[in-house]
């Protein structure tokens, strides 16, 4: 009975068993030993074409009248079981499909988040817990923006308002977020908006999370070996050009000048010859710290190369001034012996001065002749006698001027 009406895709009927080759004494169960009577509607997974699932056989132990209507009702009963059928297998189908997913987001290394148009958390995999220290009960329900490091809220605010209006579907963010224990982790997240698949209305977000703490600190590694000295950790030529750029155009918009100082270690050949050259970076490092505790924070201090260093100054409104008592604590504190393997090794400082007034940064000022003329300060510094400084002259002086006397 299966086979034809599975064969003929419609409901077959026999109303007398016993009258029907090759299904006498054909038992149907433990209620009908023998049918006298059965009636077979194939189970289809949806239209006739589709695939058989399976067929609902009627028996009864004796003959009977099967009248059109009826046989029309088992048609019927069969699409209902057919439906039923179908409907219990997409539950399991979506349950297993779920269970995977679930799977996937609970055991997977990235943080995965749901979260409604307004930001609302809705569901956090237990990643998080190894990303920022939080259990996800702690953080479904509230914004992910609590957590933002305020640097990086405003980029952070304007990509969310761009996917909850629908303007972009995914997106991509590095952002710092705080640590429940009061840490700031790099993380990077993928964002991507969902729809409704029914009415096709925007009715969230999911957002992929992993930690690039390590990545961002390499970055910053490497930039700061782009613009800072090895050996004293000071800026090196690179920063310094960014930097009196920089001087330059606070100088226009404030309408004051800067200062440049142009410093060389006194003897510092003797103390590679004397010691060696371990000695000799010793000495360029401790020379390095001293002319940072000698400047103020808001100055740069800058390596060149050899025993060549460079300060320069923040604008201010008397920088020449400021240049002169800068070198005045910068010769004092190199004339203090420095201490290597038990032996005291003895460096002065010669400089050169290069002021930037505040008229020469408004007429728009050449910053490499700024610096040629530091170093010329320096060389004339040297020649009478070092351990001294000595100011290179403005562009509207008529002569140079008499050195300054040692100190």
């Amino acid at each position: 009975m299966c086979a034809r009406a599975a064969a003929c895709r419609d409901v077959v009927v026999v109303e007398d068993v016993a009258a029907e080759a090759g299904l006498a004494d054909v038992a149907f169960g433990p209620d009908c030993p023998v049918a006298g009577f059965c009636a077979a509607t194939p189970l289809f997974a949806g239209e006739p074409e589709a695939p058989l699932l399976g067929t609902l056989v009627l028996a009864d132990p004796m003959p009977r009248v099967f009248p059109p209507h009826l046989k029309q009702r088992l048609a019927e009963l069969g699409a209902l079981a057919a439906a039923q059928l179908r409907l219990e297998e997409a539950a399991r189908r979506a349950s297993a499909e779920a269970a995977l997913y679930r799977l996937l987001a609970d055991h997977s290394t990235d943080t995965i988040v749901r979260g409604d148009l307004d930001g609302v958390r809705l569901y956090v995999s237990p990643a998080v817990h190894s990303l920022l220290g939080y259990t996800p009960e702690e953080l479904v329900g509230r914004r992910a923006v609590e957590l933002v490091h305020p640097q990086d809220l405003p980029e952070f605010q304007a990509l969310m308002r761009q996917i909850r209006e629908g303007r972009i579907e995914r997106g991509r963010s590095e952002q710092r977020q705080r640590h429940k224990n009061g840490q700031w982790v790099w993380i990077e997240a993928f964002i991507r908006l969902t729809s409704d698949k029914t009415t096709g209305r925007r009715d969230g977000y999911v957002v992929s999370v992993r930690d690039i703490s390590r990545r961002k600190a390499a970055e910053d590694h490497l930039a700061h070996l782009a613009t800072h000295d090895a050996l004293t950790g000071l800026a090196n030529r690179s920063r310094l050009q960014e930097r009196l750029g920089e001087e330059r155009t606070r100088g226009q918009r404030t309408g004051t000048g800067f200062a440049v100082l142009c410093l060389d270690l006194d003897h510092f050949k003797q103390v590679n010859d004397a010691y060696g050259h371990e000695a000799g970076d010793a000495v360029l490092r401790s020379a390095a710290i001293r002319i940072q505790q000698a400047s103020r924070e808001e100055d740069l201090v800058a390596r060149l190369g050899g025993d060549e260093f460079i300060v320069v100054l923040r604008c201010c409104p008397a920088p020449g001034a400021a240049a002169e008592r800068l070198s005045e604590r910068l010769i004092e504190m190199m004339a203090q012996p420095i201490s290597y393997r038990g032996a005291s090794v003895e460096v002065g400082t010669s400089i050169g001065i290069a002021v930037a007034s505040s008229a020469m940064v408004a007429r728009g000022l050449d910053l490499d002749e700024l610096l040629r003329k530091g170093d010329q300060a320096l060389y004339r510094a040297k020649a009478f006698g070092r351990n001294r400084f000595i100011v290179a002259p403005q562009e509207d002086a008529d002569a140079p001027g008499q050195p300054p006397a040692p100190l």
